[in-house]
């Protein structure tokens, strides 16, 4: 993951390609549509800890 994140900041610097070359808007809203997934994911497993803990 490290290196998708360096190459989307600040491209492949040794063959001289931006990031915007390497990546499409596409790949940016799939990204965040995962994210959101993850987000709900999150939340919810969250919110049943919580739930949990309340009840004892």
């Amino acid at each position: 993951m490290r290196k998708e994140g360096e190459l989307a900041m600040y491209g492949d610097e040794e063959a001289g390609i931006p990031p915007e070359e390497l990546y499409t808007r596409i790949d940016g809203e799939n990204a965040l549509a995962y994210a959101g997934k993850v987000l709900k994911l999150v939340e919810r497993l969250l919110e049943e800890a919580i739930s949990r803990d309340l009840k004892k």
